[in-house]
Order: structure tokens, then C-alpha cells, then sequence
């Protein structure tokens, strides 16, 4: 293979893995934008939590648990620990403006992020897995086992993710909230049920992102700040409500930051996203796929 196709191939396959970690975060905070109407400006955190879940299991003195299961473990985690929050902390606030959405959701980021500066401090976590060190030779292409995991997870997430909004009863009264959800009310859909199982949904996302791509990480305090800011400026690029169009968005925001760190400056990565986010809404203010009323 030419060497210069071998590198564009290399970018692909990184701006492909960027997308899966920003569409699952992305996911999530679309889902509650759209169903709950709140802008969770802690969901980075979700993540930053289920990197730590992730680190304590892999170090369990007691021996180590299978990745597979601890994947799942991760996910649940952060699900519950999701509803917590929503329930505790936010579910009093829901009905609030979205000014008061925003000082509570920013509250609970920063103390988030500073209890876990307290308890692990500011060093770096390392959680690598069986898979991460794992290298495949795919058509003279040397592939992560590990990126090959998170793509094919990711592809099956978003397809069962649509079947479940589209599909099922639950997904389906999902939907109804998000279109109207006095009326709702009305009608006797149990609307803060609802709302827990949302947050519950997008904290297992955060959660999954978490297990699947922190082992090619780093896992720090703030980690998930930059990953919220993303995840915002994707849903806006897909267009607000449009579950699809922001976690096309997403990708195209992973794709653009490989191949500019690649052929351009890693330096100025994130200045390309987010000026390419600007340029989405004096163009299109809309979003990329148009905004919509509910999911």
C-alpha cells in the first residue's frame, strides 16, 4: 500500500474513533435536550465518572474482571449514577428556567470534577485493556484492536438506539414528551418517569464512551469538559431536536479534527472544530439537517 494512502487511511480510522467518543456523548445530550428540554452541561463529567469506574475495576486487588463485563459494568454505573443525579439534583429544578438549568448543571460539573481532584488527585490514570496494545494487519493497514471494537459498538449503539426511539412503547412516549409534553400530562404519561429513564439512557452512553475509549486515553478531573463543549456543538450543528443530524455532526467533527491534526497542526485541532461550529451558524443557524420539534 502507497505510503500516503496508508497515513489518510490512518486519519480515517482516528477522525472515525474521535466521532464514535463525541456521537455517544453527543447522544445523550441530545436525548435529554430533547425530552427533558435541559442543556446538561455535567454530561462530560458522566464520562469523567465512568473513566474512573473503569480504572478502579481494572485494579481490583482481588484480580481482574473480564473487559467484556467490565464494559457493561461501566455502563451501568454511570446509568445509575445518572439517575441520581437527575433525581436528586435536577428533577426539582426541570421545570425551571433554562437559566437556572444552567447555573445547577454547571454546579454539579464543578463539584464533580473537584471531588474527583480530591480523591485521585490530578495524575493521570492509565486504563489500558487486553485490546489496546492488540494490532490487527488489515490490507497492509496496522489496526487497534481496540478502535475496531469501538466503531463496530458504536455502529450497533445508534442502530438499536433508533429502533428503541422509534420502535418500542417506551421510545415512543419518549418521543410524545419531547413534542409536547403538557399535553402528555394530560393523557397520563408518568412524565418525570420518562425523564429519569432519559437521564438514564444518556448516562449509560457517557458510560459505554467511557469503558470503550478511555483506554486510549488519559482519565483526568476535567477530562469532560472539552467532550461537553463538543458534544454542544455538535447537537447544535445537527440541528437542535434532530437525534440523526447530531450524531452525524459528531463525526464530522472527529474526521475534521484528525485530518487537520494530521496534515495541518495537532496544536490548533480543537480551534478548526469549533471555528467550523461558528462558520454552521452564520451559514446554516438552523444546524446542518434543520431543527425540529421533538425527536
Amino acid at each position: 500500500m502507497p505510503l500516503q494512502l496508508e497515513i489518510f487511511l490512518e486519519h480515517l480510522l482516528n477522525g472515525l474513533t474521535l466521532g464514535a467518543l463525541y456521537a455517544l456523548v453527543t447522544a445523550g445530550l441530545s436525548l435529554i435536550f430533547g425530552v427533558v428540554r435541559l442543556v446538561n452541561f455535567a454530561h462530560g463529567d458522566f464520562f469523567m465518572v465512568g473513566g474512573y469506574a473503569l480504572f478502579i475495576l481494572l485494579n481490583l486487588p482481588w484480580g481482574a474482571i473480564p473487559y467484556p463485563i467490565i464494559v457493561i459494568l461501566v455502563t451501568l454505573i454511570v446509568a445509575v449514577f445518572a439517575m441520581l443525579i437527575e433525581r436528586l439534583m435536577l428533577q426539582p429544578v426541570l421545570d425551571k428556567s433554562w437559566r437556572i438549568h444552567a447555573v445547577a448543571t454547571l454546579g454539579i460539573s464543578i463539584v464533580l470534577q473537584n471531588v474527583a481532584l480530591i480523591i485521585f488527585t490530578t495524575d493521570p490514570k492509565q486504563v489500558p485493556t487486553p485490546f489496546t496494545t492488540k494490532i490487527v494487519s488489515l490490507l497492509g493497514l496496522r489496526l487497534s484492536v481496540q478502535r475496531i471494537i469501538i466503531l463496530g459498538i458504536a455502529v450497533l449503539v445508534f442502530l438499536a438506539l433508533q429502533w428503541f426511539v422509534k420502535r418500542t412503547k417506551l421510545g415512543k412516549a419518549m418521543r410524545a414528551v419531547s413534542q409536547n409534553r403538557d399535553m402528555c400530562q394530560v393523557v397520563g404519561i408518568d412524565v418525570p418517569r420518562i425523564a429519569l429513564i432519559t437521564f438514564a439512557i444518556s448516562g449509560g452512553l457517557a458510560g459505554l464512551a467511557a469503558a470503550l475509549i478511555a483506554p486510549l486515553l488519559s482519565v483526568t478531573p476535567t477530562m469532560g469538559l472539552s467532550l461537553t463543549l463538543k458534544g454542544l456543538a455538535a447537537v447544535i450543528m445537527g440541528g437542535l431536536g434532530q437525534l440523526n443530524g447530531s450524531i452525524y455532526a459528531a463525526f464530522i467533527l472527529g474526521l475534521v479534527e484528525s485530518f487537520f491534526a494530521g496534515y495541518v497542526s495537532f496544536a490548533f485541532k480543537d480551534v478548526v472544530s469549533f471555528g467550523l461550529f461558528i462558520l454552521v451558524l452564520f451559514l446554516r443557524p438552523q444546524g446542518l439537517f434543520g431543527r425540529r420539534i421533538g425527536l
